[in-house]
């Protein structure tokens, strides 16, 4: 099974029964409640009508990106071969058994962005339809936009590609009155941007432009097509539709941490974040142009991102090792504890040959940012984001966190070695 039909086998499997606890805690609650709103006021979702069935088709749409991109196929390997362990060329017997260094970093580099940005921006996009709503309202208080104004999300609205005449994604969200009759015309009363990172207002402004280019040349609304001569901007076509960016807050998830002894077992706790602000703020910066900053943060939003991200590869773990067995070494495992057992191995593996190499000589810059990445993510699926993010050496650069470390950290303040929380 290559990685394609393995994405759309999970992501329709796990579109069934994931839900809002994959996130959990407050971010959780404000999720489902942003939806239901949402859906209270009008807004489109493409094939949703609950909370829980729009958050379902996120993370299949979300697994959905991650499949298509062509580093998928590695990934499936990655887990189920591992990578080569040692500093130096692959020994020629372990070739097309093992990764090689260069092929990790490439597996690496596809997890720590590209998998992890694909949650992310979901969980953004779904955070972003309650502002975009009061913007809305604002427009129909002000009588720019009609009562019949509604907003549309995500996959609901397609437009021409940049290159060609295929239709993609277009805006995250936009704000239309469909006008359907003997000849069908659209009005775009509003374009919104939403980012999970920090990004420059003109780069946001840049993209916006290219949006509202494209929604000229043709746009595709819940499968109703609208050619460029049915299609005009602005209240009674006077070509001015609101522009909204979205952006996370920039507040810090906690580093505090305790260990909780039950059942003579020993359980680390991490402080959750929690938003210092009660709601969004929706800031007006021009006469149609609004700034929003979301409640939540661009780490509370990383830390989410991360806890799916290898939710999802023990899931992908499970699924390879329930159709080709649970290897002989692991066979007291069942197929989801090799699953696990596998992602957190691999992510072990892919930091040691740097390791070996610091060891006898001097990592290039491209080396120590492949070494800074594989920590992260070791770091981050053992002890969390906040703690695995953060732990730094002298030099602020990331080392391997183990308990002992958080031992010390508790009683001093830093290791032994001087290493912190950041």
């Amino acid at each position: 099974m290559n990685a394609k039909e393995l994405g759309e086998r999970l992501g329709t499997a796990l579109g069934r029964t994931v839900g809002f606890d994959l996130v959990g805690g407050e971010l959780g609650r404000d999720l489902r409640a942003a939806l239901r709103s949402a859906l209270d006021q009008g807004a489109v979702f493409r094939g949703a009508s609950t909370p829980l069935t729009i958050f379902r088709q996120s993370v299949q749409e979300a697994i959905g990106d991650i499949h298509k991109d062509g580093r998928a196929e590695l990934f499936l390997r990655f887990l189920k071969e591992g990578p080569y362990e040692r500093e130096g060329e692959i020994a020629p017997e372990m070739v097309g058994k093992r990764l090689t260094t260069e092929e990790t970093a490439t597996v690496i580099t596809f997890i720590y962005s590209h998998m992890v940005n694909c949650f992310k921006g979901a969980l953004a996009e779904m955070l972003a339809t309650a502002p975009c709503l009061r913007v809305l309202r604002q427009l129909q208080k002000e009588g720019r936009a009609p009562r019949q104004t509604r907003l549309y999300v995500g996959d609901a609205v397609w437009a021409p590609r940049p290159k060609g005449g295929a239709f993609g994604k277009a805006a995250d969200l936009h704000m239309l009155v469909e006008n359907l009759g003997p000849r069908s015309t659209v009005s775009v009363l509003g374009l919104a941007e939403v980012k999970s990172y920090f990004c420059r207002p003109t780069a946001l402004g840049r993209q916006l432009d290219k949006h509202l280019a494209r929604a000229m040349r043709g746009l595709r609304v819940e499968g109703r097509s609208y050619p460029p001569g049915q299609i005009e901007v602005g209240s009674a076509g006077d070509g001015r539709a609101a522009r909204i960016t979205v952006a996370p807050a920039r507040w810090a998830l906690p580093r505090t941490f305790r260990f909780e002894e039950r059942r003579g077992s020993r359980f680390l706790h991490v402080e959750p974040g929690t938003p210092p602000e009660p709601a969004d703020s929706v800031a007006r910066t021009g006469d149609m142009e609004w700034r929003v900053v979301l409640r939540w943060s661009k780490e509370a939003l990383d830390e989410a991102a991360y806890g799916m991200t290898f939710w999802y590869m023990e899931k992908v773990g499970e699924a390879l090792y329930s159709d080709g067995g649970v290897p002989d070494e692991w066979k007291e495992m069942t197929p989801a504890q090799a699953g696990c057992n596998a992602a957190e191995m691999v992510l072990y593996y892919a930091i040691r040959p740097f390791v070996l190499k610091e060891q006898n000589g001097k990592l290039t810059a491209q080396e120590n940012l492949q070494k800074q990445r594989a920590i992260a993510l070791y770091n981050s699926y053992g002890f969390g984001y906040a703690l695995g993010m953060n732990f730094r050496n002298q030099q602020g650069k990331r080392e391997m966190l183990w308990p002992k470390d958080l031992d010390e950290i508790l009683a001093k303040g830093r290791t032994r070695r001087g290493f912190r929380i950041a």
